[in-house]
């Protein structure tokens, strides 16, 4: 009976997480609405709204996870684990030299300097620190924690890799486009959760996701050439589906490995 009524308020304390959850996106969304572009004034406005989402994030976080008796290690930021984090940055690095190198030996391309780019490094930098640690603080916080105890590691890792992946639907919808983002955002997820499972700590895996999406956009190599640097391919004869195919591989091997060394090091 007290096995039953402790999963109850897990499942109770889930629900309510995620009504806080959408809350504070909610509000996020709202600020990111009223405060476009990437000028000083709105940049800092906006900053101004998400910072304290943040810090109501985290706390939420502790808090639930205190109240259900769970194990708080992973958001704790501990400085001896400092290069841990710096391994996030170096990891993102790595996976995607990996996925353009595999895309190069089947589509040669070049790189060339982007002359009509408008990005701003600086910007980018604070929009993805403070976006991306937001997203991981929602989804693997308290939530992966949680769904650990409910559904154990493996179901935990792929309830909340498809939530998260059905998280990126906004705005796009059930189209072809919205579909690639749920897996491309799904087998993300699998990544960032190994990298949590790896270094017991949440704040690698928001290294990890801020320095990829930084790389991505702002040096150009997410495909839609707005970046610092354009992509030109060789032949215009390329197969999107093989593309993301690599993608997908590149990065399932990457978290499959990470897991399979978690597991070696906890035996």
């Amino acid at each position: 009976m007290k096995t039953i009524s402790s999963y109850k308020s897990l499942l109770y304390s889930l629900v309510l997480f995620a009504l806080f959850g959408a809350i504070i996106w909610t509000i996020n969304v709202l600020g990111q609405s009223i405060f476009p572009g990437y000028k000083l004034f709105p940049l800092f406005m906006r900053s101004i709204i998400l910072a304290p989402l943040l810090m109501l994030c985290y706390y939420v976080n502790y808090r639930f996870i205190e109240k259900n008796a769970l194990n708080n290690e992973i958001l704790k930021f501990k400085a001896k684990s400092f290069k841990l984090y710096l391994g996030g940055i170096a990891l993102a690095c790595l996976l995607l030299a990996t996925i353009w190198v595999v895309i190069y030996l089947i589509y040669p391309f070049e790189i060339i300097r982007n002359s009509g780019t408008k990005v701003n490094f600086a910007t980018d930098l604070i929009s993805y620190s403070m976006g991306n640690t937001l997203e991981e603080l929602l989804f693997r916080g308290f939530l992966l924690v949680a769904a650990i105890r409910l559904f154990g590691k493996i179901g935990a890792i792929f309830f909340v890799s498809l939530l998260f992946g059905l998280f990126h639907l906004q705005g796009l919808g059930m189209t072809r486009g919205g579909l690639t983002m749920v897996i491309t955002t799904f087998t993300m997820a699998l990544l960032f959760t190994a990298v949590i499972y790896y270094t017991k700590s949440i704040w690698t895996a928001v290294t990890l996701h801020i320095a990829g999406n930084l790389i991505l956009h702002t040096f150009g190599f997410d495909g839609t050439n707005n970046g610092l640097f354009e992509i030109r391919f060789c032949t215009s004869n390329i197969n999107g589906n093989l593309t993301l195919l690599i993608y997908e591989f590149v990065i399932i091997a990457f978290a499959l490995f990470l897991f399979l060394r978690s597991r070696i090091n906890a035996s």
